[in-house]
């Protein structure tokens, strides 16, 4: 019997041995992680996404353009042989519909479509309305597209009180040119505004709208950037 009381006594200190030796080696390990762990830097913070291409062109027009919107991704580089794909961005202009259509050589591929077989852009040409006071140019007269498609399929004419007259008051525009995909500024050109009512407007409560910019002229302006070969 005490042979055996004996024995029993010395497993149990040993049990305790060992739970002791593998305790202090936690503890070891887990300061260890802990030391590792505070050693270690943080990870650096992901770069905010780029902007939207309607924050590219600068508040007026002597400003700088932002060189992180979505422009530096989707656009090419302003190299080689013309022609040179343009996108137009009017800033704070109250015009009609389609007033920055240009040729077709020159049109620049829209993003936010899928099937847009157009070049990419290499140059956005911002666009600031300058109107002459409120002179008005000219009384327009508008009508809503169901209306004007129903007098279309009709062969009728428009009843008054259809029609939505706006004022259309003289307009002049200053176009700052930038490379797309950079925000390097290249230039600025003016152009009139034009005369002619413009073929769509967005029917609010607005009493007037400017004139569009001259169609050929803005052409001919925009011109030297769109087709000269750039080395």
């Amino acid at each position: 019997m005490r042979d055996r009381s004996f024995k029993i006594v010395c497993m149990r200190k040993s049990d305790r041995v060992a739970w002791w030796t593998f305790g202090i080696g936690v503890v070891a390990v887990l300061g260890g992680v802990q030391l590792i762990g505070m050693m270690t830097d943080p990870p650096p913070p992901e770069p905010p996404p780029p902007g939207t291409e309607d924050l590219f062109c600068p508040r007026a027009p002597a400003g700088k353009a932002r060189n992180d919107t979505y422009f530096r991704e989707s656009a090419e580089p302003y190299r080689g042989k013309g022609p040179h794909a343009v996108r137009v961005l009017f800033v704070g202009a109250n015009t009609g519909e389609g007033a920055g259509e240009l040729p077709r050589r020159w049109t620049a591929s829209d993003e936010t479509s899928d099937t847009d077989a157009r070049p990419k852009p290499q140059l956005v040409a911002c666009g600031y309305q300058v109107l002459s006071g409120t002179r008005e140019s000219r009384v327009c007269a508008y009508v809503p597209d169901f209306i004007a498609r129903l007098n279309l399929q009709l062969s009728d004419t428009t009843r008054p009180a259809d029609t939505t007259k706006i004022s259309l008051v003289k307009a002049a525009y200053v176009f700052a040119i930038y490379e797309a995909k950079t925000a390097k500024p290249l230039g600025s050109v003016k152009v009139p505004g034009d005369d002619a009512c413009p073929g769509k407007v967005e029917l609010d409560d607005r009493a007037y709208i400017g004139q569009s910019p001259d169609a050929a002229k803005l052409r001919k302006a925009l011109s030297p950037y769109a087709e000269r070969t750039v080395d």
